[in-house]
């Protein structure tokens, strides 16, 4: 392959581009190299062999571009003379990243020549790539590399068959997701079915999204035809299915960033009328309030349920804890606690159905061991200071169910045990955290939390409507976007329909 076209340039690395931005333009190409002749700002006096010299370029190319390198040649030492050899370049070696992102770093060291079947390449992610040359001695031709402009666009080809459909690298994802994408940047994803013998389409489903408001999705059908838009002021898109074999992503930052998006696809054969789509349940929602618990239940009794714990706000996150619950095991109630500093906070994912009688909670609050404050704050006898609203309210916030006391929940005017029996259930209504960056909340008086006791259950929003809640609360504070969790009534109703 020959990036090089009519327009191509050949310039040194450690000649007049030493240091310097190349801006190009979309299908510009050009050639580097590192040759000792060339070489104008470095003299090689004997006294500074010892140290590691640096070239470096810098190329920028238009904001819905990428830029391909391939060598054609490259010799460097990669031990400099010592007798191991690591599997990294330990001596000179060409340095390729792209900025702000550490992980899209490659080093390339050794021998190769043009033509060679390992020839090596490098494929950025974003516009902005840069090139740096490390060596501790001279080379009088160290490599030369072709560079490419060319869209961001990503073409994946599946060629599923029944009994071999999907596998689990079918993922798609803005640039080092959940790293912050770059504020212009504008990307493609092309997923293409190839199927003899069966109608095939693709369907795609957001694991993460966390775009910024202002950033914009956008996804096309097989003919053209748009199916879906939004921005990032969403809590993500719903389940997307084509009536065709491909399926067009495109991704548009607006000058703005935010940690991005990540998606899975799968591939669906057979006739529409072939296929029975039972109903996918996609609730779900940001939470970022002091503490309280969601309840599941009244679910769908068939299949097997997985709940996945992850540390941090994404699916990238480490696995903390992960129940697999099928139908021929339902273990009884089990209840484990993890902690991470604040600023971390927890990915949640529930996949599956539970039996109709079946009962799931997550019970959630931040703590501190310090500044307590009457009125506001709940003492724990294990020294943790949580919000007063999480006492006496069925559930355990303080870890040692010291909060859950009977003897002092039965005669505490607030007592809110029986809300954590009320399926598909949100609470509470508290003013949502800001600025928190630390495993503890340290409430100082001109920051007391004015919490509101108004609570109340998803159905009951649902029915008194929001003109009528915006009157009763005193302090406005809406609840997590949340989706409320079908009940097991409602979830029948949609399977017999789509029969």
């Amino acid at each position: 392959m020959n990036l090089l076209t009519e327009e191509s340039f050949i310039d040194d690395i450690c000649g007049r581009i030493n240091g310097q931005r190349i801006y190009l333009e979309h299908g510009e190409a050009g050639t580097l190299v590192a040759k000792y002749d060339n070489n104008i700002f470095d003299d090689f006096s004997s006294e500074k062999t010892n140290i590691q010299k640096r070239c470096n370029v810098e190329f920028i190319s238009c904001p819905s571009c990428i830029i391909k390198i391939r060598f054609k040649f490259l010799n460097t030492s990669r031990n400099c003379g010592k007798s191991t050899v690591s599997e990294n370049c330990g001596c000179d070696y060409v340095w390729i990243y792209e900025p702000t992102f550490e992980q899209s770093s490659e080093q390339f060291c050794g021998r190769i020549v043009e033509d060679n079947i390992s020839s090596l390449e490098y494929k950025s992610q974003t516009r902005k790539v840069v090139v740096a040359f490390l060596y501790n001695r001279n080379y009088e031709h160290a490599f030369t590399l072709d560079y490419y402009s060319e869209s961001n666009k990503l073409i994946l080809i599946g060629y599923p068959k029944f009994g071999n459909m999907n596998n689990g690298t079918q993922i798609i994802s803005s640039p080092f997701f959940p790293n912050l994408y770059p504020l212009d940047l504008s990307m493609e994803h092309i997923i293409r079915c190839e199927s003899q013998n069966e109608t095939c389409r693709i369907s795609l489903i957001f694991t993460d999204f966390l775009i910024a408001p202002s950033s914009i999705i956008d996804l096309f059908d097989w003919n053209g035809e748009r199916m879906y838009i939004t921005t990032g002021n969403i809590f993500r898109p719903p389940v997307i299915t084509t009536s065709g074999p491909s399926l067009t992503i495109r991704f548009y930052a607006n000058g703005v960033t935010n940690y991005g998006y990540k998606a899975f696809y799968t591939f669906k054969l057979g006739h529409v009328s072939d296929i029975q789509l039972k109903p996918n349940i996609d609730c779900g929602g940001h939470v970022n309030n002091l503490g309280g618990g969601i309840t599941m239940m009244n679910m769908v009794h068939e299949g097997s349920t997985d709940l996945t714990i992850r540390q941090g706000l994404t699916s990238n996150g480490a696995v903390l804890e992960k129940l697999k619950i099928s139908l021929t095991h339902f273990p009884s109630s089990k209840e484990q606690e993890h902690v991470v500093p604040i600023s971390q906070g927890f990915y949640i994912s529930l996949n599956g159905v539970f039996y109709p009688e079946s009962r799931l909670a997550l019970v959630y609050a931040a703590f501190n061991y310090k500044n307590c404050l009457a009125g506001s704050d709940f003492l724990c006898h294990n020294r943790r200071c949580i919000s007063t609203l999480l006492n006496c309210d069925g559930f355990d916030h303080c870890g040692d169910n010291s909060d859950e006391f009977s003897s002092t929940c039965s005669t505490d005017p607030r007592d809110r045990r029986h809300w954590s029996q009320i399926p598909n259930f949100l609470f509470p209504k508290v003013e949502r955290l800001s600025d928190l960056t630390t495993s503890t909340i340290n409430l100082k008086t001109q920051h007391q939390r004015q919490i509101q006791n108004h609570i109340e259950t998803i159905n009951s929003i649902l029915e008194e409507g929001a003109g009528e809640m915006e009157e009763e609360i005193i302090i406005p504070d809406d609840p997590p976007d949340y989706d409320a969790p079908p009940d097991y009534d409602e979830v029948v109703k949609m399977c017999s329909e789509s029969k």
